[in-house]
């Protein structure tokens, strides 16, 4: 806690300057009863003290007493991203012949990292396969996005692959996102192979929304288009990256992350708490009291 106008309290030096030096000429006051007030032996002890609660109370009061409490917003419209995975069958094999793990299950384990790591985005998520379907809209409670992952499935979405569908939906999804930054990640095993969107509505809708595309080729080069995947991140402002294995998928998800650090407001918000009540009703009832007693005072 701690004073506004802490020079208000100035004013108590003068208030017992004036107790001093000033003393109460009653004879030049009008007051009902006055030779009672004049009379005023008892309970002189306790006025004073009824006295100087309501001058020290009203100077508190003046004096602005404030607790402000400084956090950081967890929520802010910073970054809007969709994370749009594919759940076709391809990505139930392993990454090559040489390297047997499931390349869907290791994705599902780097997801759950990346989203931890997006702790003042809002994130939304897309699976696809044969058709496209928004699994979560964006939103800032990562804690239910991440509870879903473990319950995806290769081929939830069908066996084959239809990416111009799944860049439309994620397009649609932040179509009408305020955020100063709008950025989705297609990861992708495979050519496209299904959907009813063609490519140039694809890229038409991602340019149309300002949304930064970066894609992820997963697995051997000769599976996925490289050439598609880096004409679509070139031309939305995005990067194309490539994973072989594990390991460099991981590292993938760790680059984005750093390209789009996730936003923080820089200035907190102070909450404060006005407290000059508290001392104003002390005030008040002093006064009331000092008043009382010199009323009720007789010898």
């Amino acid at each position: 806690m701690h004073f506004e106008y802490p020079w208000i309290f100035i004013f108590l030096i003068l208030f017992l300057f004036c107790e001093k030096k000033c003393p109460l000429r009653l004879d030049l006051l009008y007051f009902p009863h006055i030779n009672r007030v004049a009379k005023v032996s008892k309970n002189r002890s306790l006025m004073q003290a009824f006295k100087w609660m309501a001058w020290s109370g009203l100077v508190a009061a003046l004096a602005s007493p404030v607790i402000e409490k400084e956090f950081t917003p967890s929520h802010s419209l910073g970054r809007d991203m969709v994370l749009i995975i594919d759940a076709s069958r391809s990505m139930d094999e392993g990454f090559s012949i040489l390297r047997s793990e499931n390349k869907f299950d290791t994705l599902k384990t780097i997801l759950e990292n990346f989203i931890e790591a997006r702790k003042y985005d809002r994130l939304g998520l897309i699976v696809f396969g044969e058709f496209a379907y928004i699994a979560s809209p964006v939103t800032f409670d990562h804690t239910i996005l991440k509870e879903m992952i473990p319950y995806l499935e290769v081929g939830m979405a069908g066996e084959r692959t239809a990416i111009y569908d799944a860049i439309a939906m994620a397009a649609k999804l932040l179509k009408n996102s305020e955020a100063k930054t709008k950025v989705a990640v297609l990861l992708t095993d495979g050519r496209n192979s299904a959907g009813k969107i063609p490519l140039q509505i694809a890229k038409k809708l991602l340019k149309q929304y300002g949304i930064k595309l970066y894609t992820i080729g997963v697995g051997q080069s000769k599976d996925y288009d490289p050439i598609l995947l880096k004409e679509l991140a070139k031309d939305t402002g995005g990067e194309f990256f490539s994973a072989e294995n594990p390991e460099m998928l991981k590292e993938v998800y760790e680059t984005i992350n750093k390209l789009e650090p996730s936003l923080v407001k820089k200035e907190p918000i102070i909450e404060t708490t006005y407290l000059y009540i508290y001392p104003l009703f002390v005030a008040s009832l002093s006064l009331l009291f000092y008043l009382f007693l010199l009323n009720r005072s007789e010898v």
